[in-house]
């Protein structure tokens, strides 16, 4: 869960207090943490680790992830970039999609909304992964009989398909933090799909 947070404060958008904290002794055990848990996703945490430590400084960090997550995510050159948007990579490929009409679906029946974030869509991927923490955490406090088995199959059919063309439009991005996330990301989702198709992840 802590994991998946880390993934949503990124996607919207890196600030100063979380490149402070992707340098932290929290976040270095944090990660050592994801490794066990998440063993496929080891190699990509070590990749994390290693080039925070050689970061200058956190200014320097911040300064570098929001320049990449600009020119990569929000105002990309004519036909490249990776938007965070899931309608983007379904159908036409148009904002405001049949994806953003499923998740705010989502939203209204769990009793939840966008609040400060309303101004976006809510198939940002922010919102798709701060949903998928709630349902998780509804499930294993057995307020939600589904709730694990509903993670598992949002992970599996609703977020890794897109998410695995969001990975790949991002392979040139400036700041190779990006990429190094995006994999984090997939291994994670894969993690959590586990859940409830294991057999289609497996495969």
């Amino acid at each position: 869960m802590d994991g998946l947070s880390m993934l949503a404060r990124f996607y919207w958008g890196p600030d100063q207090e979380l490149c402070e904290d992707l340098a932290s002794p929290a976040y270095r055990d944090l990660f050592s943490r994801l490794a066990r848990i998440v063993p496929d996703a080891a190699p990509t945490l070590r990749s994390i680790q290693a080039y925070l430590q050689n970061a200058p400084s956190s200014e320097a960090l911040c300064l570098e992830l929001e320049t990449a997550y600009v020119a990569t995510h929000v105002n990309p050159p004519a036909g490249n970039g990776a938007p965070l948007y899931h309608s983007c990579y379904v159908g036409d490929g148009l904002v405001m999609g049949p994806p953003a009409g499923a998740m705010a679906l989502r939203l209204e029946q769990a009793g939840l909304s966008l609040g400060e974030k309303s101004g976006e869509p809510p198939d940002h991927l922010a919102v798709e992964l701060e949903y998928l923490i709630f349902i998780l955490e509804e499930g294993l406090a057995g307020r939600r009989e589904w709730g694990l088995e509903e993670a598992g199959e949002m992970a599996a059919r609703f977020m890794l398909p897109w998410v695995k063309d969001f990975v790949i439009r991002q392979a040139e991005a400036s700041s190779p933090m990006l990429p190094m996330f995006a994999s984090l990301l997939t291994a994670m989702l894969q993690e959590v799909a586990k859940e409830a198709f294991p057999s289609e992840q497996r495969a």
